[in-house]
């Protein structure tokens, strides 16, 4: 049986207790890197997830793309929503299991691109515009010089904070452990399950109009079949597509065995 490890963003929607509670019943493991402002509109929802033993993680305040936000702007959404998330744990009596973060959509300060472009291989290249394309959306453009440096103040920012990178192991696709991917401070994805392409503003514009179409995308997905490394999945929490993340997280775990996070309590 495949090996992954299960992120879900964008929470807590409407329908996160239901998403935890469907979770929690199969036993999955998962990191919610959820939105400040949706934690401040349902801060009962994030206590209900940390009870039920899930870990609570910093998606920025207000989901905006990095890229087009000035760094300051950028550090005070990440530290808006790491005061959020500490006094919500203080709250539950549960220990803060680390800090980690995931920019929305995956703009790490540089647009529509991973890794800093000399870090990339021509070898690993179409792996990365895949993940980036069908997965997430973007139309990958290679970012300059002032993009490369406010990604990097951004991760040393972070790492000011306290924040580090998911402690997963065993992921050794290439594209992603050979790269700036598997030492970078904020946490992303081997594999989308591009859910989020079933919401009604996407649906159809990036070939995907059904669950059956996600799933297709599992099954031929040539990373994703690579029984040799563990992966990292990303999902989300939104009520609009509740159902079809339910759905394609259970396709999933009818072949992946989900796995814990091996984290430490601080």
């Amino acid at each position: 049986m495949r090996e992954a490890y299960l992120t879900i963003d964008d929470g807590p929607s409407e329908k996160f207790t239901a998403l935890v509670d469907f979770l929690h019943e199969r036993k999955i493991p998962v990191v919610f890197f959820n939105r400040g402002d949706n934690m401040e509109a349902r801060p009962d929802a994030v206590l209900y997830g940390i009870s039920k033993g899930f870990i609570m993680a910093n998606h920025t305040y207000s989901h905006g793309h990095a890229v087009d936000l000035p760094l300051e702007k950028t550090c005070e959404e990440i530290r808006r929503t790491d005061i959020i998330l500490e006094d919500l744990y203080k709250k539950s009596g549960v220990k803060r299991p680390g800090k980690y973060f995931r920019f929305p959509y995956m703009d790490r300060g540089m647009g529509s691109y991973f890794v800093e472009p000399e870090g990339l291989s021509a070898e690993h290249h179409h792996a990365h515009l895949e993940l980036l394309g069908a997965g997430l959306g973007h139309d990958p453009q290679i970012p300059g010089v002032g993009l490369i440096d406010k990604k990097r103040k951004i991760q040393q920012f972070l790492k000011s904070l306290g924040y580090r990178n998911l402690p997963i192991q065993g992921v050794t696709l290439p594209w992603y452990a050979g790269t700036e991917m598997a030492t970078a401070i904020d946490s992303l994805c081997t594999y989308s399950t591009s859910d989020w392409a079933l919401l009604a503003r996407h649906k159809g514009r990036h070939g995907f109009k059904t669950v059956k179409d996600l799933i297709d995308k599992i099954d031929a997905d040539k990373w994703l079949n690579d029984k040799a490394s563990r992966h990292i999945v990303l999902a989300h929490d939104q009520a609009e597509i509740h159902g079809v993340t339910v759905d394609v997280i259970e396709y999933l775990s009818r072949d992946f065995r989900f796995l814990d996070f091996p984290v430490k309590t601080e």
